[in-house]
């Protein structure tokens, strides 16, 4: 007797072949028992969609016909959407040779049981099944039988002919099985579904102990109990035999921290046996941490790490601190790029895993990322980086820079659609999107582990890339590196919070200012323009009757809509200013805009063509119209001259490639949000603002697109020094009001939106007087299916859902849904909702329903406010009024006359307005467009000089006193004698104390300008490391210490490395040369002349250090 047996009573016998098939090989042959309910789930689903007549296309896949929606619309229930994927999960492992354990082969039976009983009583085959029992499994030594490789299914099969064909249809969601696991069971198939992503094959045996495998409850000797003995769930074991980790789990209703200490009690008796201490996790199922053993804290994972991964991560614990900081010039030649490098270094040396540089744009953060990349790789602390951008043209630009200057590493674009053949999964370095990756990290297959890069660098880090893609950041187990151009005191609190930072300390600021004075960068001229039509719009009074004949048509078409008041006239309206560029757009503004970039923009070749240009435009119709109206007032320029470069455009960055070749088409870009950020044209003079700014971050963003420098613009010698930028918006005018912007919001989706309205309604539904009204109990009920529904399709794969995979688990269970608390309600929309996966299907009805649902909120919560809701169904009932042509709304006629109705919503019920939402969310689709018309005229327009902006406020920084300064050194003597190498005198040292900390600045200005420096409170050896030394006279300084012998090559070049080692850091002691990379392993070159060496290095410092001397 077998759990199946049913099936052969039912006369499926092609269906309990297949069953029996898995059930009878379950023990013994586990791989057969995965492929034979593989292909049982194949036959169940297939049937589905050959009762519905739907054709298969050829080798579709079943992970596509589970998830399409002949079958998931007939299941309509998460568990067994789950359940179904676990069958095929398996089974695919068992068809592809990688190892099935007994567990896995056990739960896949279990699994198939469900899905092969919900499926067949929603098609009233049978009315009930008995509860799975797993005692009559057999445990047959037989040879294993495997299924035909191809399944052949029509509507004429023998479950086609005994199911309810009415049930095919039903929505109705299937039975669920009574489940069988205990917690220990269930917490366990979490645990070992990530171990099998890591590709760990899961031994069945306990205390079994095999190279490359995962062992279970493995005996451990040495523990504080009675018996010295305990048993660690489970043991990752490397080829060699020797354990690279051990698992502890803890029941999942407890902190996973409670099995800390005996995981590490773990750690300790394995490594007192193999001689080598494992990494540590410790877990519940839905939390796990590590501790790797490099000194770090014990962190959250959500994955664990393949055998290779490990064994990385245990070689790295033999790595020193990171002390070689040298950059090589070719890369990053610029003493605040070399600053950064070493802050960011020695922040991780002291055991941070995240790391955040501000940088102006243009200063050169790609190129700081690659020197950063190439210091990390020389000290061994990196091999693998994943460079992440949010755009194509982003990842392409930086993949060009490191292939460039690091042209020995192996490279490769996930994000590259164009060349899919050659992406090359084991590179180097790897670029891609964010978008690109997500794919990767949340399919089930997990091409890349926790564990596959070293270091992350995030281009342009701020908060909403974590929170749109914070699963990349959670799911790698990697130091991070985050660029922002955005300065120290606008990036948002919860960005530093990321980083592990105080707020406005970054590990490194080199800001738009700095680069500035520091003539890195150049400054703008900002001329404010006005315009009369868009400061105050069009006024009808003041028209031509030539221009007031051209808003005729714009009368035409509101008078038809009868949006506006029946009793206004809406002939002879003026048009207001926000109206511009947006429903009216006029040529005469633009025209004057162009005309006045043409004339007062910076020119090129002695002033005969306009240099670089770029125009930020509202929209795609406002820039498309700029472009038309530049090749009609200045045809002589050619059709390249002038383009438009936006997402609208097909090969846009082929534009951008052309624009930035000086003297080459384009000149003049047009562009809506493409070339706002991360494109480098150092040769670009003139920015036209043609739209309205009102975050700061994107304002000072976008005037980074000028602020390069580029040599010989105008000719030979001649640099550019400054820009132009051309404000027609008045964006100067705001940020000078408001210095800090808008804040810039996180709008959540409209799946979100509704998911919130549901949790909310549901939880007020819940009160007695609902509950005993039968509609309003069955709405409740429904909502809260609906919810249910959605919360148990969150795919366990995907890294945003392990991140709250205790709530979510909590609320896949039927036993979450009985009694909402206020608390749940809040954990349903901050942690749930966000999870849920976007669908754009019939957006226009969902917008509805929220309208709709805010409403029935109201209703059943009097303090929130739906008045505005109301207004707005009312408007959408009064537009669908002009639609009586169209069958459908026709047939609703009655609903939509009731909504205008006074009276129905005085006597509203949640009943109504369920028939509303019902009636008319479907015709909201014949309105979409009609407010979408835009005109286009041409009307004077009077332009102004409104004034100057003075550009980038610089400031005389103490750094800057501190270069002035020291510029006097050929007329100072102290400065002299610092660069000659010559003694100093406590006196000496004295007045350089007295200039640095009173005279140029505080005491506080030079401790923040020596942060990350290796000088310390010695003035001498800063000023050293800033004027450096003669180095002639440094190396005939040598001489006298050598008693008349002469030096040879390899010595004569560890004396340079010396003399530059002092006028990059100042100073240098014998501890550094005895100890410090590169002077360590090649001081046997001095073994005759040891003694010389130790009293030059000892003179150097000693000139600097007075009073040690004395």
């Amino acid at each position: 007797m077998m759990n199946f047996d049913y099936l052969k009573d039912c006369g499926l016998d092609h269906l309990y072949g297949l069953c029996s098939g898995a059930e009878g090989n379950q023990v013994q042959h586990p791989d057969i028992c995965a492929i034979n309910a593989r292909r049982a789930l194949e036959y169940v689903v297939k049937s589905i969609y050959a009762m519905k007549k739907v054709e298969l296309p050829p080798k579709t896949a079943l992970i596509d016909l589970i998830d399409g929606e002949p079958f998931s619309n007939f299941v309509n229930d998460g568990k067994v959407m789950r359940a179904a994927h676990y069958i095929r999960r398996i089974g695919n492992a068992g068809a592809h040779d990688d190892h099935v354990g007994k567990k896995e082969s056990f739960f896949c039976l279990l699994n198939l049981y469900n899905v092969v009983a919900s499926v067949l009583i929603k098609l009233k085959v049978v009315e009930t099944v008995a509860p799975f029992d797993r005692t009559i499994i057999p445990d047959s030594k037989f040879m294993p039988t495997l299924a035909a490789t191809a399944l052949s299914i029509d509507s004429a099969s023998a479950l086609a002919n005994k199911a309810d064909k009415a049930a095919l249809d039903d929505d109705t969601p299937v039975k669920e099985m009574p489940s069988t696991l205990s917690e220990a069971e269930t917490r366990r198939i979490y645990i070992e579904l990530m171990l099998r992503e890591a590709g760990w094959d899961i031994l069945d045996t306990e205390g079994t102990v095999k190279p490359s495998k995962a062992c279970i409850e493995v005996e451990v000797d040495g523990m504080p109990n009675e018996h010295k003995i305990g048993y660690a769930d489970y043991v990752l074991f490397g080829a060699n035999g020797l354990p690279l980790a051990v698992v502890e789990a803890k029941k999942a209703s407890v902190s996973p921290i409670k099995g800390k200490h005996q995981a590490e009690l773990y750690a300790d008796c394995l490594e007192k046996q193999y001689g080598v201490r494992p990494v540590i996790y410790y877990t519940n199922g839905f939390e796990t941490n590590i501790i790797d053993g490099l000194g770090y804290p014990p962190r959250r994972l959500y994955s664990f790490h393949t055998e290779e991964d490990l064994v990385r991560l245990i070689q790295k614990r033999g790595r020193k601190d990171i002390s070689d900081f040298s950059v090589k010039p070719n890369i990053t030649d610029r003493h605040y790029q070399k600053m950064a490098i070493k802050s960011v270094c020695e922040w991780y040396n002291g055991k941070h895993r995240r790391g955040l540089l501000v940088m102006a744009t243009g200063t050169g953060k790609t190129r700081v990322s690659i020197s950063m990349v190439d210091v990390l790789m020389r000290n061994d602390w990196v091999k693998n980086v994943l460079f992440l951008a949010d755009r194509t043209s982003l990842v392409s630009q930086a993949k060009k820079n490191f292939a460039k200057l690091l042209p020995n590493t192996s490279i490769t674009v996930l994000s590259d659609q164009s060349n899919k053949a050659g992406i090359d999964p084991n590179a180097r370095i790897v670029f891609s999107t964010y978008q690109t990756m997500i794919n990767y990290i949340d399919s089930e297959e997990k091409p890349f582990s926790v564990g596959r890069f070293d270091l992350i660098i995030i281009d342009e880090a701020h908060r909403s890339v974590f929170g749109k893609y914070g699963a990349i950041f959670n799911y790698f187990d990697s130091l991070l590196l985050g660029l922002t151009a955005t300065p120290r005191d606008e990036v948002e609190k919860s960005t530093y919070d990321l980083f592990g930072m105080e707020e406005g300390v970054p590990n490194y600021a080199y800001e738009l200012e700095d680069a500035v004075v520091d003539k890195f960068l150049v400054n703008y001229r900002g001329f404010k323009r006005g315009s009369l039509i868009l400061s105050e719009g069009i006024k009808y009074s003041s028209l031509s009757e030539q221009e007031k004949d051209q808003l005729e048509r714009v009368w035409a078409y509101e008078e038809t809509l009868q949006e506006l008041d029946p009793n206004v006239n809406v002939r002879g309206r003026d048009i207001q200013s926000n109206e511009i560029f947006k429903y009216i757009y006029n040529e005469g503004t633009i025209d004057k805009v162009l005309q006045d970039l043409m004339e007062n923009g910076l020119k090129v070749q002695s002033g005969e063509r306009i240099g670089k240009s770029i125009i930020f435009a509202y929209n795609h119709k406002h820039a498309e119209l700029i472009v038309q109206r530049f090749h009609h007032l200045y045809p002589e320029f050619g059709p390249e001259f002038c383009v438009l470069i936006d997402n609208y455009v097909t090969y846009s960055q082929d534009l951008i490639e052309k624009m930035e070749v000086r003297d080459n088409d384009p000149q003049i870009a047009v562009s809506v949000d493409m070339l706002d950020t991360g494109i480098d044209i150092p040769d670009v003079l003139n920015l036209v603002f043609f739209k309205m700014v009102k975050s700061k971050i994107k304002f000072m963003q976008m005037i980074g697109r000028g602020t390069r420098l580029s040599s010989n613009i105008f000719g030979a010698g001649k640099d550019k020094e400054c820009f132009y930028i051309f404000d027609w918006c008045r964006n100067f005018e705001f940020f000078e009001k408001n210095p800090d912007g808008n804040a810039v919001k996180q709008n959540a989706s409209l799946t979100e939106h509704l998911f919130g309205l549901r949790a909310e309604i549901a939880f007020h539904l819940q009160h007695q007087t609902y509950q005993e009204d039968e509609f309003c109990r069955n709405l409740h009920d429904e909502l809260k299916a609906i919810m249910k529904g959605q919360v148990a399709s969150l795919s366990d794969s995907h890294i945003s859902v392990r991140n709250r995979w205790e709530a979510v688990s909590h609320f896949k269970s039927d036993d979450a849904w009985v009694c909402l608390t206020a608390g749940n309600v809040e954990t349903l929309k901050l942690d749930i909702a966000p999870l849920l996966p976007r669908n754009t299907q019939d957006e226009n009805a969902k917008k509805f329903d929220v309208l709709i649902l805010a409403i029935e909120l109201g209703y059943v919560n009097s303090e929130f406010n739906a008045s505005k809701p109301i207004i707005n169904v009312q408007g959408i009932a009064e537009r669908l009024l002009n639609k009586a042509t169209i069958p459908q709304v026709v047939a609703k006629m009655d609903t939509i006359k009731d909504v205008l109705n006074p009276t129905a919503w005085e006597n509203m019920s949640l009943r109504w307005l369920e028939k509303v939402r019902a009636d008319l969310r479907d015709l909201v689709k014949f309105l979409v467009g009609d407010g979408g018309k835009t005109f286009t005229v041409d009307i004077a327009d009077i332009i102004s000089n409104e004034g100057m902006s003075s550009g980038i406020q610089t400031r005389v920084t103490y750094k800057q006193k501190v270069m002035d300064y020291l510029a006097t050194k050929d007329f100072n003597p102290v400065l002299q004698k610092i660069y000659n190498l010559e003694q100093l005198s406590n006196d000496d040292i004295v007045e350089l104390e007295r200039v640095m900390w009173k005279e140029l600045g505080s005491k506080e200005d030079y401790d923040a300008f020596i942060d990350g420096m290796p000088c310390g409170e010695n003035v001498a050896i800063l000023i050293r490391s800033l004027i450096k030394v003669d180095r002639k006279l440094a190396l005939e300084r040598f001489n006298k210490f050598l008693s008349g012998s002469v030096l040879n090559a390899d010595q004569e070049e560890f004396v340079l490395d010396i003399i530059t080692y002092v006028c990059e850091n100042g100073d240098i002691t014998t501890d550094t040369v005895v100890n410090e990379s590169p002077f360590d392993e090649q001081l046997e070159v001095f073994n005759d002349k040891i003694v010389a060496l130790r009293k030059y290095i000892e003179n150097i410092h000693g000139v600097v250090t007075p009073s040690q001397q004395a």
